[in-house]
């Protein structure tokens, strides 16, 4: 196993522990996409900060409000890793009542369309930044039946932050979606897969077939990865610049380490086999690719994760 991946394994898991000291009741399923966080940002949760946060978005936001629930770990670990949380927390505010300006009502994406936009540095472009999002968002709905839910509010942030015209990623997400279908994926679970592979780069043949080909090796490894939920994240990873047998190599090594850890293994472990699976590839996928295309791909799969298990 290489030494880097053992060092965000390690992360990972560690990062986890933490986390689910902060909201001990929360879905076990949010720990890990928070913990990722960290590690992609190269930084460690610490407790004492996060609870000091938690007490600032309670004071200010209140226990009902579009950053409660589950996004409130979101926003939470979001804060923790600011020099100046409440600095922040204003910021997301801010970004916030732009979402609501321009959007629709669709509360659930309120708090992760406002984290999207405060992505962006520059405050002063966040209303130009939501203005053009909210075109392509209405384009979509009007015209596109690929793309549906509140998480087009996501997408056309992103599409925005990438620079990738609209009528292109559409273009390129149908003919992934047409060139996939051989693998019966569910109609939501391809549409977001086929939505990360649009915002790569690469042809649609070429990224389909580095899909297709590291999901067959490690089946032929005994490693039989999700068909739900999990897919769109071994999407990215196949979008590494990496030959695809070290990236299946990688997952492989990953989901290995993991295994030995208390929270995947023993007769009623937290998470299943299939789950650990997924846990492994988005740390390989987090491991490597500092490019536009792939960071704004790592991002959308991030928040469609919340997308689907939690809203």
């Amino acid at each position: 196993m290489k030494t880097s991946l053992e060092h965000l394994a390690e992360q990972f898991v560690s990062a986890q522990k933490t986390i689910s000291k902060v909201q001990p009741l929360l879905s076990m399923y949010a720990y890990p996409v928070c913990a990722e966080l960290f590690v992609e940002r190269g930084m460690e949760p610490d407790l004492r900060t996060m609870k000091k946060c938690e007490r600032i978005l309670i004071k200010k936001a209140g226990l009902f409000s579009d950053f409660s629930g589950t996004s409130a770990l979101v926003i939470i670990s979001l804060l923790s890793m600011s020099e100046d949380p409440e600095a922040m927390y204003d910021r997301l505010k801010d970004a916030r009542d732009l979402v609501r300006r321009y959007f629709p009502a669709v509360p659930d994406y309120v708090a992760l369309a406002a984290i999207v936009l405060n992505e962006e540095e520059d405050q002063s472009r966040w209303e130009e930044i939501t203005r053009q999002a909210a075109d392509i968002y209405n384009g979509l709905k009007k015209k596109h039946r690929i793309l549906t839910s509140g998480g087009d509010i996501l997408l056309s942030l992103l599409l925005v932050r990438s620079g990738k015209e609209r009528e292109a990623v559409t273009a390129e997400a149908k003919a992934c979606a047409e060139l996939l279908s051989a693998h019966e994926l569910d109609p939501k679970s391809l549409q977001a897969l086929c939505r990360v592979l649009s915002l790569a780069d690469g042809t649609p043949e070429e990224k389909c077939d580095r899909f297709t080909r590291l999901y067959d090796l490690l089946k032929d490894r005994g490693r039989k990865y999700g068909k739900e939920y999990q897919i769109p994240m071994l999407g990215l990873a196949a979008m590494l610049p990496m030959d695809i047998e070290e990236i299946a190599g990688d997952i492989i090594d990953v989901d290995n380490y993991l295994s030995k850890e208390d929270m995947y293994k023993g007769i009623v472990p937290r998470y299943s086999k299939t789950l650990r699976l997924m846990h492994a590839a988005m740390v390989v996928a987090g491991s490597g690719g500092s490019s536009q295309s792939l960071y704004i791909a790592m991002e959308i799969t991030m928040w469609m994760l919340f997308d689907v298990l939690f809203i």
